[in-house]
């Protein structure tokens, strides 16, 4: 009899710790998701391979940890000729568990927006940022501090709700949406799930 309380007793323990560990690895939002789902499979057959409009690269050069940093670059001719450069690049180191999401829009010839969502998978946190790039010669200049954003923004009529548009065609209407494609996810463009989203221009 005691011998059968004990093995109850093991098997109740064993069970609760497998719930644990399914409700703690479960998905809270789209970005886990897409993570934990690319972290899978990037070594081998990256479930980005089933969109015909991007190149997928196992590694990203970066360090010596190089090989945990793959990255998915669709193609430009997916979007007008005004939106460029459309990344997924994934931090799968123990440090930075993170994705970046990022595109450019010309504003003219030498000048873009750079506009980029931060997600960090501990936090639950997704952080959009904007920059400025100023083309000089063959190198870039990035401008990152706030004041001269606004005034490069002012100067093109670019609004905070501009800034919303352009995030929400490219993020929501195509990367995500093309997720949701590839992946029977439980989310969507419009739920992202438990996540915290800050907007650097929220409030400007």
């Amino acid at each position: 009899m005691k011998k059968k309380i004990i093995s109850l007793a093991i098997l109740c323990v064993l069970a609760l710790s497998a719930g644990i560990y399914y409700y703690v690895h479960q998905p809270k939002n789209i970005f886990d998701e897409i993570y934990q789902e690319t972290q899978k499979t990037y070594r081998s057959n990256n479930i980005f391979n089933q969109l015909s409009n991007v190149d997928v690269h196992k590694y990203q050069e970066y360090s010596s940890d190089s090989e945990l940093y793959p990255n998915i670059t669709y193609h430009n001719d997916v979007f007008s000729e005004d939106y460029s450069n459309v990344h997924l690049t994934f931090h799968f180191t123990q440090a930075t568990k993170t994705i970046f999401i990022s595109f450019e829009k010309e504003l003219s010839t030498s000048t873009r927006l750079w506009i980029f969502g931060k997600y960090s998978l501990g936090e639950k946190l997704f952080q959009k940022d904007v920059q400025i790039i100023l083309e000089n010669g063959n190198h870039d200049n990035y401008i990152d501090n706030e004041s001269e954003v606004k005034s490069y923004l002012k100067k093109y009529g670019i609004t905070t709700k501009d800034l919303d548009g352009y995030y929400d065609k490219i993020v929501n209407q195509k990367v995500l949406k093309d997720w949701c494609s590839i992946y029977d996810s439980q989310f969507s463009p419009e739920d992202y799930g438990n996540v915290t989203v800050k907007t650097q221009w929220e409030n400007w």
